[in-house]
């Protein structure tokens, strides 16, 4: 019963992230969740730009409170030699799920371990020493994860649910990312049409694929869908555009507003 009404909860959530237009990640939300989900007793998402301008948000957001600047401190300064997780990504860059017991000794050996564990009992009493990651974006243009911790080793099953919760971020932050350069680029004014048309937050980020020439597969790649799911959207896309086919999608949208003018080269 209890796996169920968690199931649920997840569910609702991510629903409602889906019909939302969302150009940045709701980490209060979904960190809440995370936590009662874990039985953990904080969570965190971190974000790190190109530029290296690192973003934190805790839940709960009074967690250890009057010791926030000691542990922004740490991260930026030690974490990349002592957090066995951190040590893991910036070598590898596989963005998956790993909990911090399950980190191969060639990347952190017993000595960091000890340094972790010393800095969580420092920091933070220990709370957190079993920490997991689950990333969303590991590469050149940036690094967004979210990260539980607790006392306890977190289960084989407990891994599992990480991982199938990590697949669904992984698309979401997708969507939040092209939505959010969708919204940059056609400006505040192209949203009252799209809204006017009834394109749904999903349909207009994929539109905004489909402009740059992704085939359905890709979309529904980059998206983590089925791309059955990614041609009905597109069907929509269509019936609300009032158009057949790609070519004229993109035209009409367009002419709308929303998507940019085509590029007319200089002769």
């Amino acid at each position: 019963m209890e796996t169920i009404q968690r199931e649920g909860q997840w569910l609702d959530l991510v629903a409602d992230l889906v019909a939302r237009p969302l150009t940045r990640w709701p980490a209060e939300q979904v960190t809440e969740l995370l936590v009662t989900t874990f039985a953990s007793p904080a969570g965190s998402y971190y974000a790190e730009d190109s530029g290296g301008t690192i973003v934190q948000r805790q839940w709960p957001v009074d967690f250890h409170l009057d010791r926030r600047a000691e542990m922004d401190r740490w991260t930026r300064e030690y974490a990349p030699r002592d957090h066995p997780l951190l040590r893991y990504y910036l070598a590898t860059g596989r963005p998956e799920v790993m909990q911090v017991a399950e980190v191969p000794e060639r990347f952190a050996d017993r000595r960091v371990h000890q340094r972790w564990r010393a800095a969580c009992a420092d920091v933070l009493d220990g709370e957190i020493v079993s920490q997991v990651s689950l990333p969303l974006c590991l590469g050149p243009t940036g690094n967004r994860s979210f990260l539980v911790g607790r006392v306890d080793e977190y289960t084989v099953e407990e891994m599992d649910l990480a991982r199938r919760l990590q697949r669904v971020f992984v698309g979401l932050d997708r969507q939040i990312d092209a939505h959010a350069r969708w919204s940059a680029r056609v400006g505040p004014s192209a949203v009252p049409t799209a809204d006017a048309i009834g394109l749904t937050p999903r349909e207009s980020v994929v539109l905004d694929m489909l402009a740059t020439g992704a085939t359905a597969r890709a979309i529904a790649r980059r998206l983590t869908v089925g791309e059955r799911t990614v041609q009905k959207h597109l069907q929509r896309v269509y019936a609300k555009l009032g158009v057949a086919d790609r070519l004229a999608a993109v035209q009409r949208a367009q002419l709308l507003g929303l998507l940019p003018p085509p590029v007319v080269a200089r002769t």
